[in-house]
């Protein structure tokens, strides 16, 4: 089964939707391979590279501070449903465009699911800045990979073909925010939506589905 991921690092419901497609796929047995694809989204393409700000200053620049602490309650619980601890405190907005030129770099080594993995968790988690490139290099030394050559990756243009290619994908199949998995190239979820709801496609992309 090939599962297609529309994906940012530092989207908030990405992480919670991914630990609910890990959980679903645990849930059911399936007869066939699973192979899992990361599809780059941004959803802050325009922040400055240099941008330090903190995501509840961000937040609270977007809608009232009333709002902005109920999303952030709201999003905790959800992250808490799953295994996964929001250290809202901690987390900086990041332009991601870098990290997932990289990251094509990284599938080529087999290794994008950790990689992915290291850079949520580092986010959400730990409050590491994915704009920078220290930290990057810091995660690819961790992957056992050449920090020589994710360096030179870093510091030219190279993969950004395969990024627009990407945004092209996104625009073709009317994706708009993410969040998007798309299952076998025919059914798609949308969001981080309930477990049950990802069994169910799991089974139903499969063939293996029954009322």
């Amino acid at each position: 089964m090939l599962i297609e991921i529309f994906t940012d690092y530092t989207c908030p419901f990405c992480y919670i939707a991914k630990q609910r497609l890990k959980l679903a796929l645990a849930k059911v047995e399936l007869k066939q391979k699973v192979e899992i694809v990361y599809v780059s989204y941004e959803i802050n393409p325009t922040i400055d590279k240099e941008n330090k700000k903190k995501y509840i200053e961000f937040l609270e620049e977007t809608m009232s501070q009333v709002k902005a602490t109920s999303f952030m309650e709201e999003l905790t619980e959800h992250a808490k449903e799953v295994g996964l601890t929001y250290n809202f405190d901690r987390m900086i907005v990041a332009n991601t465009s870098d990290a997932h030129r990289l990251a094509k770099w990284v599938n080529e080594q087999g290794k994008e699911e950790q990689y992915t993995e290291i850079l949520m968790h580092g986010y959400f988690v730990e409050g590491r800045n994915l704009s920078d490139h220290i930290y990057l290099l810091e995660v690819i030394d961790s992957l056992e990979l050449s920090k020589t050559k994710a360096k030179e990756v870093l510091e030219s243009n190279t993969y950004q073909q395969q990024i627009d290619l990407d945004k092209y994908a996104a625009q073709q199949i009317g994706v708009t925010s993410a969040p998007f998995f798309v299952f076998n190239n025919r059914l798609g979820i949308r969001g981080a939506e309930p477990e049950e709801v990802f069994i169910r496609t799991i089974k139903q992309a499969s063939g293996e589905y029954s009322q």
